[in-house]
């Protein structure tokens, strides 16, 4: 079969399976607490009232997701399935992308391997009608990861790359640093164009901040309450925000308790207790298990075992890795860079899955050649 052929028959079966676990799955089950800031500001920019989630929330939620939530709340009023089809979509896009990845990287085997993985894959499945970033973050990592692999032989897919990356940057702020990783594993003429819509795409949104916060955020007010739930006097290295005691905000303003939060998260801060709570967020990050409670059952933990085999084949994978197919792992050591630092969870590992599975289809590649 040829490569297009084979790329259609993994969108197709990635979409169909997203599709129908949305249409199983009670809508109420796809919204969990983030879901409801995130459709608060897709709400107030078809209401046009701007990507703010209230009056003393202007600038919380970067304006990525809400706006592409934005587009079905216009047309589809009230309504969730609209968004869980077109996350489905999302998702059949990005196991095509894992295939497309793996053809140029690895070998065509290890390429289908992956992609079908990815598109079976049930943790990926069970959440993805959920209306969360990751789906859309997903997509647009991969496909700034490819764009950065084509750049390789030909500079104007910098281009590229730096649109995925700026809109990955507005959709998950945690993705502005990622350009550092790619400056630590390659340089060429690629980054110039790179950087310059990586830039841009965030200059664009900070811009948009000063004028309304009369202060310049470049991208959320967020930070402080992530940093404060990671490093504050009752981290634990997990969720812990919806019984924490924040500290007062008293008459600050949204940017002033920001800096504030920020402050307070590093003030008992010391060498030892930064690496006991790196260890148990990266704990938490690797889970073959999930943690919160509201989350438990039986299928959501069997979803997320599926990632045993995968964390299995990946070390098998990396024992003898391909040389110039690094472009698959700085996505990983990324994340896991930056969950060092802020929250570990299961869920903030879902974008980075089909790297993974890529690299646990190289590893199986291996073990059936070896056999």
């Amino acid at each position: 079969m040829s490569d297009r052929g084979i790329a259609v028959l993994l969108f197709a079966g990635a979409f169909l399976l997203r599709a129908g676990a949305a249409l199983v799955l009670p809508p109420e089950r796809a919204l969990l607490p983030d879901s409801y800031e995130y459709l608060a500001v897709a709400d107030n920019i078809v209401a046009g009232r701007g990507a703010v989630l209230h009056e003393k929330a202007k600038a919380k939620r970067p304006p990525g997701y809400p706006a592409f939530l934005a587009l079905f709340r216009r047309a589809f009023p009230g309504e969730v399935r609209p968004i869980q089809m077109a996350q489905a979509f999302l998702g059949g896009v990005s196991c095509v992308l894992v295939f497309l990845l793996g053809r140029r990287l690895l070998d065509r085997r290890a390429a289908v391997l992956g992609g079908a993985t990815c598109g079976l894959y049930p943790l990926l499945v069970f959440t993805g009608p959920a209306i969360l970033v990751e789906a859309l973050l997903t997509a647009l990592v991969l496909f700034e990861v490819w764009c950065l692999v084509r750049a390789e032989e030909g500079a104007t897919w910098g281009w590229g790359a730096g649109l995925a990356g700026g809109l990955a940057t507005l959709v998950h702020p945690g993705h502005a640093l990622f350009f550092v990783s790619v400056l630590a594993y390659r340089r060429g003429r690629f980054l110039l164009p790179y950087l310059t819509i990586l830039a841009l795409a965030i200059g664009a949104w900070g811009w948009r901040n000063s004028r309304v916060l009369d202060r310049f955020v470049p991208l959320t007010t967020q930070s402080g309450y992530a940093l404060y739930e990671a490093f504050g006097p009752e981290a634990t290295g997990g969720t812990v925000g919806h019984r924490i005691r924040w500290p007062d905000r008293g008459t600050r303003d949204e940017a002033e308790y920001d800096f504030h939060l920020r402050r307070e998260a590093l003030r008992g801060w010391t060498p030892a207790r930064f690496a006991r709570l790196a260890i148990e967020k990266q704990r938490r990050f690797w889970s073959v298990v999930p943690h919160a409670e509201e989350v438990r059952s039986a299928s959501a933990v069997a979803a997320t075992l599926a990632f045993v085999p995968v964390l299995a084949l990946a070390i098998v994978g990396l024992w003898r890795w391909p040389r110039g197919a690094g472009w698959i792992l700085v996505p990983v050591g990324y994340a896991a860079a930056l969950h060092l630092v802020f929250l570990g969870s299961i869920r903030y590992r879902l974008w980075i899955e089909p790297f993974l599975i890529l690299i646990a289809a190289w590893g199986a590649r291996r073990l059936i050649r070896s056999s």
